[in-house]
């Protein structure tokens, strides 16, 4: 118990002290997410151009009355990384990633499961929002712009170097 809560406890201050993050290129929400049954759609946050990334925290969000986020799974990119989510706010999922050794290449950095609870949900927007990114090296904040979406047309962040 006592081992489970301090490795908790420096995933949590990981995250939040925001161990690093060097990228260049975008992150965005792959168009045409991956159905699954029941009404439901695998959405990836893909990355391009990651370099060294150490720490990377945002939040996507959704029309909650078309869409319900029903859990996150780590992409391709993220395969050796901690990574926390919830779910727990309606029209919300947050994610934090974490990788000291830092992720590097192209590809999904999550992949958000959806489950339909309304009609529309093909053209809802789909946003990420309170991005923050560190640099793996200097522990400076990168700077990033973000575009909105929807699952035809990917939402992107930018990052400006």
């Amino acid at each position: 118990m006592k081992r489970s809560a301090g490795i908790s406890i420096i995933i949590a201050a990981a995250v939040v002290a925001g161990t690093a993050l060097s990228m260049t290129g975008c992150i965005k929400i792959q168009p045409g997410g991956t159905s699954t049954t029941g009404g439901g759609m695998n959405v990836p946050v893909n990355a391009t151009g990651a370099s060294n990334v150490g720490s990377l925290e945002f939040e996507l969000v959704y029309d909650s009355t078309v869409l319900q986020a029903v859990g996150v799974d780590k992409g391709t990119l993220a395969g050796n990384a901690m990574m926390d989510f919830t779910t727990a706010r309606p029209g919300r999922v947050w994610v934090g990633i974490v990788d000291s050794n830092g992720i590097n290449g192209n590809g999904s950095l999550v992949v958000v499961s959806f489950q339909e609870v309304g009609q529309g949900a093909a053209t809802g927007q789909l946003t990420l929002e309170n991005v923050e990114a560190y640099d793996a090296q200097t522990l400076i904040d990168i700077i990033t712009q973000t575009t909105a979406g929807n699952l035809n047309t990917p939402p992107t962040i930018t990052f400006i170097h």
